[in-house]
């Protein structure tokens, strides 16, 4: 009786997240020249203000390294005016379009770009329901030569397909957990 029950909420909740198209977007490309500043585009669809909530820029782990924490912004604080935590890195090189974050734009500028800046950004909005979470892939040019590692990274196409299936095990996750 509980499994019938069970495979009956995973069916209706499967279909909630087709019917609603809740999917996570794949990765965005984006291609810059070293020493240049960059965009990295960041936008709710609902063009909701988010002068008052929390989102997060994260540059995702290469290899050994940790996950980088490029910008915060909780409620008009952020890491350019008082927010510990920003990874070295970045400090002083990155920040964001204020008078667009009425318009839901948590799009930021990285300044002076290094090859080191190369590899996948997110940008996360955690307290949004459902929360959102975007992804950007940084590629640094340097006449034609594009760094290995970033070539392999790219030659991987259908992301929307790996976001969707992460999308609907977390959400399956927070379901069972709310269950228990």
């Amino acid at each position: 009786m509980f499994v019938i029950i069970l495979v009956t909420r995973v069916t209706q909740h499967v279909n909630m997240l087709i019917n609603t198209s809740f999917y996570l977007p794949g990765p965005k490309n984006i291609k810059v020249e070293g020493g240049t500043d960059v965009m990295l585009p960041c936008s709710l669809s609902t063009k909701e203000n988010i002068e008052s909530k929390l989102f997060d820029w994260r540059k995702v782990a290469q290899k050994d390294d940790g996950q980088k924490k490029v910008f915060l912004y909780d409620g008009g604080s952020h890491y350019n005016n008082g927010l510990d935590g920003q990874s070295e890195e970045f400090k002083g090189r990155v920040s964001h379009f204020q008078d667009e974050l009425k318009h839901g734009n948590a799009s930021i500028i990285i300044r002076n770009t290094k090859i080191s800046d190369s590899g996948e950004y997110t940008c996360y909005f955690p307290c949004h329901r459902p929360p959102q979470i975007f992804y950007i892939e940084l590629v640094l040019v340097v006449g034609e030569y594009f760094d290995e590692r970033v070539k392999d990274v790219l030659s991987f196409k259908d992301w929307s397909l790996v976001s969707t299936l992460l999308s609907i095990f977390s959400y399956f996750m927070l379901v069972l957990y709310h269950n228990v």
